[in-house]
């Protein structure tokens, strides 16, 4: 699976060292506390495919519940606090997701947060800056033939799916590992990818370590 790893960190440097979760709150609260994004992978299974290239526009978190219609809703909006969403990372950068194996990492982003509980995150792509590439040398794109099929022309919001809320403790330090199951996330339509392509249905959930 390709993994993305959120670290709450006391310093916006480097990697942090992983420290102890704080007890779960039901809202934003006094304090504030440092976020870090970073992206790491795992195998892709597919014998086809000699990479998988994303754009990462942002990175949003939410206090509240969210469903996959809110975590696509306004997605193109890029105010800072829309729908309630905040901007944690903004690569805005492709990213080639079968580079990053056997824990290799590569950073999106460091930002202040309110300490306290979010429930929500989504990652918001441009799919039109996606594509994969076959190991013939094909590219699909949302415009190729054949293409990679994304819910949207342009960017889209992907819910990530949290096992629990993720908790921000002021002076401390929390990790949350999201999984970007890329094998299931690009589907085949029935037939070989050279000929009928493939479509996007991301997959991603985040767990607290």
């Amino acid at each position: 699976m390709h993994r993305l790893r959120f670290r709450h960190a006391a310093l916006a440097a480097a990697v942090a060292t992983i420290g102890a979760i704080g007890a779960c709150s039901d809202s934003t609260g006094p304090g504030t506390g440092v976020m870090m994004v970073q992206l790491t992978d795992a195998p892709f299974s597919s014998d086809s495919v000699s990479r998988v290239d994303v754009y990462v526009v942002r990175v949003d978190a939410k206090a509240a519940e969210s469903d996959s219609a809110d975590a696509a809703h306004a997605a193109t909006d890029d105010s800072v606090a829309s729908g309630g969403w905040t901007t944690i990372a903004t690569p805005n950068r492709s990213i080639e997701l079968l580079s990053l194996r056997n824990g290799l990492t590569t950073q999106l982003g460091v930002t202040s947060m309110p300490a306290g509980s979010y429930r929500s995150f989504r990652l918001i792509l441009d799919p039109t800056k996606s594509s994969v590439t076959l190991k013939n040398g094909a590219v699909l794109t949302a415009t190729s033939t054949p293409n990679v099929s994304f819910p949207s022309a342009s960017r889209t919001g992907i819910k990530v799916n949290l096992s629990q809320p993720v908790v921000i403790a002021a002076g401390d330090t929390t990790t949350t590992l999201l999984d970007f199951d890329v094998s299931n996330s690009f589907v085949m339509r029935g037939g070989p990818i050279a000929t009928s392509g493939l479509t996007f249905k991301p997959v991603i959930r985040g767990t607290i370590r």
